[in-house]
C-alpha cells in the first residue's frame, strides 16, 4: 500500500511539472489607444502582449460586454501565429454599428497552433465605447505602425456580419490551362453525345 501511495505521489508530481512546463504566459506590454476612452466608428484598438510558450501557438482576440461576448458588426484581426518560443504579437478588434458599442472587456485566446485545441484565455478589463461617426485622422502608436509594415500586403480581417479579404485571379499560365481543360471538355462531350446518336456500326438512330 505504501508503495502504491508513493507511485502515485510522483506521477502527480511528475504530471503536475509537465503542465507547469506547457502553460503558457501571456502578459501585456501595451494597448493602442487607452483601454479607457471614447473610439470612432471601425477605429482600431490594438493589443500589443509577450507569450511564453512550450509549443507553437496562436493568440486570438474578442470583446465581451457583461460576461457576453459582443460580435455583431465588428471584426477582429487574424490571430497571430507565435513558434514554440514564444515571443511578441499583436492583434486588434474593432466595430462599426449604427449605435454604439460597449466594451467592458477584452479577452486574448491561445490554442495550439496545430489543431486549434485552448491552452489557456487571458483577460483585462476595459472600458472601450466605439462610436456611430467616421474615425478622425490619427497618428497611431510606433510598435503599431512597425507591425502594419511587417504584414502581408493581403492582410485578412474577419468580422462577425463580414469578412473582408483577397481572390486570387490565375495567372497568364493559369488562363492556359483552364482554356486547355475546356476544350477537351468539349471535345469529350462531342464524343458522347455522337455515341448516343449513333448505333455501333455508325448509322443514325432516330
Amino acid at each position: 500500500m505504501q508503495r502504491f501511495l508513493i507511485a502515485f505521489l510522483a506521477c502527480a508530481v511528475a504530471l503536475a511539472c509537465a503542465a507547469a512546463e506547457t502553460a503558457p504566459v501571456l502578459k501585456i506590454l501595451a494597448t493602442d489607444p487607452a483601454p479607457d476612452v471614447l473610439l470612432a466608428r471601425q477605429q482600431k484598438f490594438f493589443v500589443r502582449f509577450e507569450l511564453k510558450s512550450s509549443q507553437p501557438a496562436t493568440v486570438s482576440v474578442n470583446g465581451w460586454s457583461k460576461g457576453k461576448p459582443v460580435i455583431d458588426d465588428g471584426g477582429t484581426s487574424a490571430p497571430a501565429v507565435l513558434s514554440a518560443a514564444g515571443g511578441i504579437g499583436v492583434v486588434n478588434l474593432f466595430y462599426w454599428g449604427e449605435q454604439p458599442t460597449r466594451i467592458d472587456e477584452v479577452r486574448l485566446k491561445i490554442s495550439t497552433a496545430a489543431g486549434g485545441t485552448t491552452l489557456g484565455e487571458y483577460t483585462f478589463p476595459v472600458a472601450l465605447t466605439w462610436l456611430t461617426d467616421d474615425p478622425p485622422p490619427r497618428e497611431p502608436a510606433a510598435w503599431v505602425t512597425e507591425w502594419q509594415r511587417a504584414q502581408p500586403a493581403a492582410n485578412t480581417q474577419k468580422g462577425s456580419s463580414r469578412v473582408s479579404g483577397s481572390i486570387s485571379m490565375p495567372g497568364t499560365g493559369g488562363w492556359v490551362g483552364l482554356a486547355i481543360a475546356a476544350a477537351l471538355l468539349a471535345v469529350a462531350f462531342a464524343r458522347l453525345r455522337w455515341r448516343r446518336t449513333t448505333g455501333a456500326d455508325g448509322e443514325i438512330r432516330q
